[in-house]
């Protein structure tokens, strides 16, 4: 290893020191003599490592540097999942301090454990070999485990984290084995390298070697697809997202979903162009069977949180049907529309995340996320009824929000790509959603609450902070979305570099 190696991962190295930080730092903070232990410095010290990073990222864009004899490049593509991952790590530590607060269970291994998984995702961004992205994929995978089970003392976080680790070990199992299988036809992991080989195998008359590429292409979008929560893998999402913290949940639906599929379309488009069609025509099937079965559970749900785990995985599909159509036409147009969606969903779910923790920090024993207890939110409380309706909205797709412009550009790539009816059914099962959505906005306003209850308004703090940018950012994305259109068509244009 060279110094010039290290540059390209200097801002994970910022999120390395700032995580040992907050470990060796907590130790020595003092009792504020009621027992409490004020923890705002680790909160500062996180934010700070965490913008830090984000500002070196945005500095080193100028040029693409490759580290570790091209095993991890920092390029456009990379910077713009570094700074989405970024944001969503910091829209999430500021939203966690009243939640864990009023739960008792305010500690500084959280926010290490988050950073350590912010690591992974961006790793995972800038990989260009299998096996960097394996390694990233574990990072992630192992910090999530652990924050999924943060409230330790309750069985259903348990439940969650052990759910979480078996069908990811599973996953992890058959990505590596699909990678094992790229190895052993291509002699190398390096993406483009890889490429090279498995492209001249798929042009060889041999159907024996072609039937082994598609194996391994196959395995690999298998693990992968288990990360993102497609259908039929999606098995693990609902008890995760409603047994972890509410936070860790938001971060989960937005964090490791925008990192498997920055891998994902990394991995595909460089290392099987032989094999385009085959593995488009996958994600073609994987992206219908997702969001119908996203949308037709999320239809029942009678828990907000719950809901929102089967929406995600609704949204999962969208976003693979660009990622098909992009395979499938071999346009990069498709593939940008994803990076749109993947920014826009990020700020409307962590909002919508974002305010269920709120009530859960305002009213630990008196919320329980269900639709019956948001009833008359929107007199007892009008600021956090607004908001939610506005995050609820842009996940329908209304227009003037950031998930219209995101569901405008994926089905918009994906009608490019002369896949019309893929985007009718797109369309079509975006209106189910509207239902499911609604429904809670129903509640809130044309219901009467059960029982009195009172809430802290306006919303102050932190999480002020953080409920506010995500609704300036999902109105703005949806009002001027070309500069965000700039920096995925700049990211996309390196990664076919």
């Amino acid at each position: 290893m060279q110094t010039p190696d290290l540059v390209p991962i200097i801002p994970e190295l910022i999120l390395l020191v700032t995580a040992l930080i907050v470990l060796l730092v907590e130790p020595f903070l003092k009792s504020d003599g009621t027992g409490r232990i004020d923890r705002t410095a680790l909160i500062a010290i996180t934010l700070t490592g965490l913008v830090g990073s984000v500002a070196v990222s945005l500095g080193l864009s100028g040029e693409d540097r490759e580290s570790f004899a091209g095993m991890l490049v920092l390029d456009s593509w990379a910077v713009f999942f570094n700074v989405l991952f970024g944001v969503g790590a910091v829209l999430t530590v500021l939203m966690s301090p009243g939640y864990l607060e009023a739960h008792r269970r305010h500690l500084g291994e959280y926010y290490a454990l988050l950073l350590f998984a912010v690591i992974g995702m961006n790793l995972m961004a800038a990989a260009r070999d299998f096996i960097l992205l394996y390694v990233a994929i574990e990072l992630m995978a192992i910090s999530s485990y652990l924050l999924a089970a943060f409230f330790r003392y309750r069985i259903r976080s348990n439940e969650a984290s052990l759910k979480y680790f078996l069908t990811g070990s599973f996953a992890s199992a058959i990505l590596l084995y699909g990678v094992s299988l790229v190895y052993g036809q291509a002699g190398a992991t390096n993406y483009s390298a890889t490429g090279r080989a498995m492209g001249e195998i798929m042009q060889s008359a041999a159907t024996g070697g072609k039937a082994g590429v598609l194996l391994a292409v196959f395995l690999v979008a298998i693990g992968l697809a288990f990360k993102v929560s497609a259908a039929p893998f999606h098995m693990w999402t609902p008890d995760v997202y409603q047994g972890a913290p509410t936070p860790i949940a938001a971060f989960f639906s937005v964090g490791p979903k925008a990192a498997a599929f920055s891998a994902m379309m990394a991995a595909f488009v460089a290392a099987f162009p032989g094999a385009l069609k085959e593995w488009g025509l996958f994600f073609i099937v994987l992206s219908i069977v997702t969001m119908l079965a996203g949308n037709l559970y999320a239809l029942v749900q009678t828990n907000v949180k719950r809901m929102l785990a089967y929406s995600s995985i609704a949204h999962a599909g969208y976003l693979l049907a660009g990622v098909g159509a992009m395979g499938w036409s071999g346009n990069t147009l498709p593939g940008q529309g994803v990076m749109i969606y993947l920014a826009a969903y990020t700020f409307m779910n962590l909002g919508a995340f974002g305010i269920l923790a709120y009530l859960k920090a305002q009213m630990p024993k008196g919320f329980d996320y269900s639709l019956k207890s948001l009833a008359g939110l929107g007199r007892r409380s009008p600021w956090t009824a607004s908001l939610l309706t506005l995050f609820l909205l842009s996940l329908t797709g209304i227009p003037g929000t950031a998930g219209f412009i995101g569901k405008f550009y994926v089905f918009s790539g994906v009608v490019w790509a002369d896949l019309w009816w893929l985007a009718v059914v797109g369309v079509l099962l975006t209106a189910v959603s509207a239902y499911y959505y609604l429904r809670v906005v129903i509640y809130m306003f044309f219901r009467e609450p059960e029982r009195e209850y009172t809430l802290k308004e306006p919303i102050g703090g932190a999480m002020a902070a953080s409920l506010a940018v995500s609704a300036i950012a999902t109105v703005a994305i949806g009002l001027v979305p070309s500069w965000l259109w700039d920096a995925a068509a700049s990211g996309f244009g390196a990664l076919l570099k």
